[in-house]
């Protein structure tokens, strides 16, 4: 059974949330490792900013994806 296109946009995008979630709290617990592997695009102050943002995005992705696979019918199995 195919995913629908939003099904897989909200995965696609909940994951890279997570991600970047985790690569920002490291680069606030850690920054001194974070900072030089990103060339400096990744300050402390900034991966503090971000982190921060992402909580609503966090919720309202992770509400459509219990949401699609709640709606989710079985193939018959």
């Amino acid at each position: 059974m195919k995913k629908p296109m939003a099904q897989k946009a909200v995965h696609i995008l909940i994951t890279l949330c997570i991600l970047l979630y985790l690569l920002t709290g490291f680069g606030i617990t850690n920054y001194q490792i974070v900072q030089p592997l990103t060339l400096g695009l990744l300050p402390k102050a900034l991966s503090q900013q971000i982190h921060m943002s992402l909580a609503l995005p966090f919720i309202i992705l992770l509400i459509l994806h219990i949401y699609f696979a709640w709606i989710r019918k079985p193939d018959g199995k």
